[in-house]
């Protein structure tokens, strides 16, 4: 039985979410990323969505990282800083989406990304850069900050600086994009038996 559309939407979206707080945390703490990983968190921040999640991040397929990671949590949620993240960056979502200016900002600011990411492409350290810029101009001036813990010796490296917080951005996008898709907090505690289903069926339609 297949996974109705609403609810693929919700569980894709959800993926994406963690699988961009998995890339924020593997450049934290260990100053790398999974490049095509990361291209499918920036390309989900680009893309305009047209109500099929799946779509805006190149397929199914491409997410198979974050619902491995979100199978993991929603089974047995004992990674608490996963979930920190995840759990602001919902939240930050919804303060955002009361602010008129910052929406402004970021569309016009999204606009210029997608120009420079025609030219250069998706994840070219000049897009990475705007995103970054953007971050700081939106979500950095909400409260509470995301607060990234990690090494310092990758923390402080500007490349990585910037890609933290693009990929943050994509975060917040995806928890756009989930509560667009019908997510929201009360859902995922008494619907999580039917989410880890849907993420199971999910992932075995992969392989």
């Amino acid at each position: 039985m297949s996974v109705d559309s609403r609810l693929r939407n919700e569980v894709l979206a959800l993926a994406a979410l963690f699988q961009a707080v998995g890339e924020v945390r593997d450049v934290a703490e260990n100053g790398r990323s999974d490049p095509q990983r990361v291209e499918t968190c920036i390309t989900g921040l680009l893309r305009t969505f047209e109500g099929d999640v799946a779509e805006v991040y190149g397929g199914d397929t491409a997410l198979s990282a974050g619902l491995s990671q979100l199978q993991r949590q929603l089974a047995n949620p004992r990674d608490m800083d996963q979930t920190r993240y995840v759990v602001m960056s919902v939240h930050l979502e919804r303060k955002l989406m009361r602010r008129r200016d910052m929406l402004k900002t970021l569309a016009d600011g999204l606009d210029v990304a997608r120009g420079q990411a025609e030219q250069f492409g998706i994840t070219h350290e000049n897009v990475i850069g705007r995103l970054a810029d953007l971050y700081g101009q939106t979500i950095s001036q909400l409260r509470p900050r995301i607060m990234v813990q990690g090494e310092r010796v990758w923390l402080e490296d500007p490349r990585n600086a910037n890609l933290v917080r693009a990929l943050l951005l994509a975060g917040i996008r995806a928890a756009t994009l989930w509560r667009a898709s019908g997510g929201n907090r009360l859902r995922l505690i008494i619907g999580r038996n039917r989410l880890v289903q849907a993420t199971t069926q999910l992932i075995q339609e992969l392989h």
